[in-house]
Order: C-alpha cells, then structure tokens, then sequence
C-alpha cells in the first residue's frame, strides 16, 4: 500500500505473488534515479488495486489513528504501515452520492466521499478496484462503471435504491457493517 498527495491512496489486495525488477541502465533523470534502476527490487503484490482519489479518503485505525491525504507525511506513513497486512471484509456504498466505507478485519476503516461542491462541477470517481482485465469504479453521483481495463469508452450506470449496498466476505461481516450504518 502506499498514497501520494498527486494519486491518492493506492493499495493491493488478493492473492500475493512475488514481482521480481531486474535491475536496468537510465540515462535520464538525477543521481538517486540512476541508482534506484541499478538495483534489483523485489515487491510483493496483490491481485487487485484499489485506489482512493486524492481529497476524498479518510483512514481511520483501531487504535484511534485517523489520517488524510492533507495529514503530515509523517502521520500518513505511520497509518500506511499500521494498515499493512489488513484484509479487506466488506463495502458499504451509498447508492446516491457513492459514498463508501471500506471495512477491514482489525478494525479499520476508509471513508471515501465527494469532496465539498463536487456536484457543482459535475461526478467525479471517487475510487476504482480493479484486477488485470477488468475495474468497478464509483462516482460522487451514486453510478458507477464497469468493464475492460482496455475499454476507452466507460459508461456510468446509476447504483440505484436508497438503502446501503453492502458486499461483504460472510454474513457475520455484513451483520456488523449493518449494526455500523444504523
């Protein structure tokens, strides 16, 4: 996992498997660049990427740590590192302004929302999952999208309804986020 002021909060879930970069010759950039090429890196990745936009997250920790993306470098690190490890449980979306709330079995949680006057300039994605082939995205208007990573054209199909829609890994889990939305 890790979050960037520019990107936003990017994380991997699923299945790890072992991303080996060799290491490469770069004739561009500064010293440092040049440097980190020249090393091999080894990473450990999840299947999927979920990415929570820059101005729109919050992360709030068990142990009563809660972050942004305007907290200090510092702070956001700190929860980054605490949230490693966390497996992601269930999604509680609201169906209208595409609000979501991402459970996580330790006990923490990302709230991810529109950001104040986000409709005045029409939807804007809130966050987006995705795999290799293919991505589900939500905006701040309750639609979302889906399809082909590939696909240039993605068309917005409204959630829908006016309860929460919840996806979660078992009927215990769901249980607990309904008794959280009441």
């Amino acid at each position: 996992m890790r979050w960037d002021r520019q990107i936003g909060l990017d994380m991997n879930f699923g299945p790890p498997r072992m991303e080996v970069r060799e290491p490469r010759r770069s004739s561009g950039g500064s010293e440092r660049i040049r440097a980190h090429f020249a090393r091999r890196r080894m990473m450990l990745r999840g299947t999927h990427w979920l990415v929570a936009y820059p101005g729109r997250w919050r992360l709030d920790l068990a142990d009563g740590l809660s972050v942004r993306d305007s907290s200090s470098v510092r702070r956001l690190d700190m929860a980054v590192a605490r949230l490693e490890g966390e497996k992601l449980e269930g999604f509680a979306i609201d169906p209208r302004t595409g609000r979501t709330t991402i459970f996580f079995d330790l006990g923490a949680r990302l709230l991810i929302r529109r950001t104040v006057g986000a409709l005045a300039d029409g939807a804007e994605e809130l966050w987006s999952l995705q795999d290799r082939t293919s991505f589900v995205a939500v905006d701040s208007d309750g639609c979302y999208s889906t399809g082909s990573v590939r696909a240039s054209d993605r068309p917005t199909v409204p959630i829908g309804g006016t309860e929460w829609v919840l996806l979660a890994t078992g009927t215990r889990r769901r249980t607990a986020i309904l008794g959280t939305l009441r």
